[in-house]
């Protein structure tokens, strides 16, 4: 599964017809972020928002000198367009790289929350990456709707074969809802506005167009 290197084109053809929708969903972000979503704790450093902690959810290896943090929206398009390469290169990079997941769901999209409020729920019996997995590679089946609809998420939560009762009770917990703004906060004290953002050992960077030029940043990174 992946983008290889004869696709890079298609791939800057898929991310550049949905960067209008992804400047679109910033702009909504911008506007509403307001005060409740200013930073409450502006003294703390970027490398400490950026430090991983223990239940960051990652893949790849512990302790790696390089490491990438993405803050996504699941019902963002252009996450999903990053999803395959990420995944690809996750894989590639497993004995090199740690690759973590955070999440920043986006106002305008109906389901964004509720997409993030199953994943961690799947996260708390151990479903994590399986349900991330999942939502991404259906998201054209249930994203950009006019409202959000848990049971979507309940249908997957079944296909993944989770413990159902205890996977609705997590998602309307407030431990898992906090759990996601904690993530979606550090996000806006770091100055996160859209999806996907990617920051590689501390420093944000510009979206990689396609494998090749993502690849060539790692191979830079871990030869310094």
């Amino acid at each position: 599964m992946g983008l290889d290197t004869n696709n890079n084109k298609a791939f800057q053809i898929a991310v550049w017809t949905i960067f209008i929708v992804a400047i679109v969903g910033s702009l909504i972000w911008m506007r509403n972020a307001g005060t409740a979503q200013k930073p409450t704790t502006s003294s703390v450093a970027d490398t400490d928002l950026l430090t991983v902690v223990a239940d960051d959810y990652a893949t790849g290896l512990a302790g790696a000198t390089v490491t990438v943090i993405e803050y996504l929206d699941f019902e963002c398009e252009a996450c999903g367009a990053y999803f395959p390469l990420v995944k690809r290169l996750s894989q590639e990079y497993k004995d090199k790289v740690l690759f973590v997941s955070r999440y920043f769901p986006l106002p305008g999209h109906k389901n964004g929350m509720t997409s993030a409020l199953a994943v961690e729920a799947a996260g708390r019996q151990g479903k994590y990456w399986e349900m991330y997995d999942l939502v991404f590679e259906e998201q054209k089946k249930w994203g950009e709707r006019s409202a959000a609809d848990p049971t979507i998420f309940e249908r997957y939560a079944e296909q993944l074969g989770l413990d159902m009762e205890r996977f609705r009770q997590d998602v309307g917990s407030q431990e898992v809802k906090d759990r996601v703004l904690r993530d979606r906060d550090s996000g806006n004290q770091l100055g996160v506005n859209g999806t996907p953002s990617f920051f590689l050992n501390g420093k944000k960077i510009q979206n990689p167009q396609g494998y090749e030029a993502f690849k060539a940043l790692l191979d830079n990174a871990l030869a310094q």
